[in-house]
């Protein structure tokens, strides 16, 4: 009897060690690979140099050298927020202390002394030891399961409303099954929340990668599907678009390899 009960407790222990914890923390259990997002505003004047240190990270060289740190699938992004530039580095990681990316990531990317010289770290990055801050992850969706490369990541950002803050986190605690399914459906995979602040702002940053054949098609399907529709009226009154922009979220500038440049 006593051997029952305690294969029931440990049966139970097991059960509470996924279903007990949030989202977040059920992700970071149970997945091998993670998605981690960085930010860094870019001195002034060195914007040029900041672009072409971003370049160096796709050569094969720097990206065996990610690899051996767990990083992978990198993507660099740019824009003007409050008339600073900041960057945005995107990529999977797979090591098995998720606080540690940013401090992997540093040890490859930082060799580049021009990186080093083009970033200001963010005001709470060196409260951990690093430059670049690893932001809050808050949200993500599998969508897709094609195993195909991306033929279009991308990233977008927006502001929270401070006193919507926490209607906003909670809505991602639970994100409705017809818009999981939608974004599956509309060939979208590996989309990524992250939130973090800048100044008195909260800026919000998405990540996603697109694997479909006809990105306008899935597009209007996308922003035509009821349960959309019906989830966006509740997220968009949570959200500020940036100065001077009309819709919610405004898309940022990928940092292009050399490579893709040259095409």
């Amino acid at each position: 009897m006593k051997k029952r009960i305690s294969l029931l407790g440990l049966l139970v222990l097991a059960a509470s060690a996924v279903l007990a914890f949030s989202p977040y923390e059920n992700n970071l259990l149970t997945q091998s690979v993670k998605r981690v997002g960085l930010i860094a505003s870019v001195k002034p004047g060195q914007l040029a140099n900041m672009n072409k240190a971003l370049q160096n990270l796709a050569e094969k060289r720097m990206v065996k050298a990610l690899a051996k740190k767990d990083i992978s699938n990198l993507s660099c992004y740019q824009k003007v927020l409050d008339d600073t530039s900041w960057v945005m580095v995107y990529f999977d990681y797979a090591g098995d202390n998720y606080l540690a990316a940013a401090s992997a990531f540093e040890s490859v990317a930082m060799r580049i002394e021009a990186l080093k010289m083009a970033i200001i770290p963010h005001p709470r990055a060196k409260r951990y030891g690093t430059s670049w801050l690893q932001m809050e992850w808050i949200s993500y969706i599998r969508g897709s399961l094609s195993s195909e490369k991306s033929k279009n990541a991308y990233a977008m950002v927006t502001t929270i409303k401070p006193e919507m803050e926490k209607e906003y986190r909670m809505l991602h605690q639970s994100v409705w099954p017809g818009v999981v399914d939608q974004m599956a459906r509309g060939n979208n995979r590996n989309f990524s929340i992250f939130l973090v602040e800048i100044g008195a702002k909260i800026y919000e940053f998405f990540y996603v990668e697109y694997v479909g054949n006809d990105l306008k098609k899935d597009g209007e399907r996308n922003r035509t599907d009821p349960a959309n529709l019906r989830w966006w009226k509740l997220t968009d009154v949570c959200q500020n678009p940036l100065p001077g922009t009309k819709d919610i979220w405004t898309m940022m500038d990928k940092v292009e390899s050399k490579k893709e440049v040259k095409k």
